[in-house]
């Protein structure tokens, strides 16, 4: 027969003669991890959260440091927001689960639109797939009742060695990136960021760095005076497609550097960003 227990002030008396610290267990219940790539956003998600009665730690990165935390800290369950950046949320689940130190520890997937949580599921099937509204009910169901026989993806192959996209971008410690019109997961190549990079999706006087994304010379002519305007003392990386010049109206790095130059700015460097993507950084 399976051991009985009695509750005291301080501890959990089983019939067994075993002994559990009640403020310990019910203070682990209530410690969650939040995965969310938006920090305003994540930061009303822990609030809450915390009106539900959970202590949520929120992370917006991805990699070895994240695992080292969650496997330091033993969260009673990671919640992992799918409204941003849904693949590199499955890749952060796909590789805790992959750990023999995080794989027991239940998976909530939070929002996310229909297609994006399909292909998660496809992997995950085992996890718990909730939104916010209905998250008061899910996530204690997930904490009490996980999963006994999980499912363990294999671990994408880890891309090959070279010079990253930050440091291509030129991505400096504590400064400031504005991402403007970048492609839905482009944030997530930029992991892991130098510390104390702070992402944005608008220019601002506090901006050191804008990586603004044109797709026909339209676009460019039409917004390059206002990015110039709002430079302030930073700096520009317009990016375009590396077919676009039959494609756009002859939008080439070229384009850009003499629309450029009729707005007062220099060309500092041109780049090959990403495989899809040429750079000239303006200044």
């Amino acid at each position: 027969m399976p051991p009985t227990c009695s509750r005291l002030a301080r501890w959990r008396v089983c019939s067994r003669g075993s002994k559990i610290p009640l403020l310990d267990q019910e203070a682990a219940i209530k410690r969650v991890a939040l995965i969310h790539w938006d920090v305003p956003e994540g930061q009303a998600r822990v609030a809450r959260l915390a009106r539900l009665g959970y202590a949520a730690t929120r992370y917006n990165r991805a990699g070895p440091a994240l695992l080292r935390e969650i496997r330091a800290s033993v969260p009673s369950a990671v919640l992992i927001d799918l409204s941003r950046l849904p693949s590199q949320g499955r890749d952060v689940a796909v590789e805790l689960r992959a750990n023999p130190a995080t794989r027991d520890i239940p998976l909530v997937f939070v929002d996310g639109l229909p297609e994006k949580v399909l292909v998660v599921r496809q992997s995950l099937p085992d996890a718990v797939y909730s939104t916010w509204t209905h998250l008061v009910d899910d996530l204690p169901r997930a904490i009490a009742r996980p999963p006994r026989r999980l499912a363990v993806p294999e671990v994408a192959p880890a891309a090959p060695s070279g010079k990253s996209t930050a440091s291509r971008l030129g991505l400096q410690p504590g400064s400031v990136v504005a991402l403007l019109s970048a492609p839905p997961d482009f944030a997530a190549s930029l992991e892991p960021l130098p510390q104390g990079v702070a992402l944005r999706r608008q220019m601002g006087d506090d901006v050191d760095l804008a990586v603004w994304f044109v797709r026909s010379r339209r676009e460019l002519q039409d917004g390059l005076a206002l990015r110039a305007s709002r430079l302030a003392k930073g700096r520009l990386w317009i990016l375009v497609p590396k077919t676009s010049a039959s494609q756009s109206g002859d939008l080439s790095p070229a384009s850009v550097r003499a629309l450029g130059q009729a707005q007062g700015l220099v060309e500092e460097k041109s780049a090959t960003i990403e495989t899809t993507w040429s750079g000239v950084l303006l200044v």
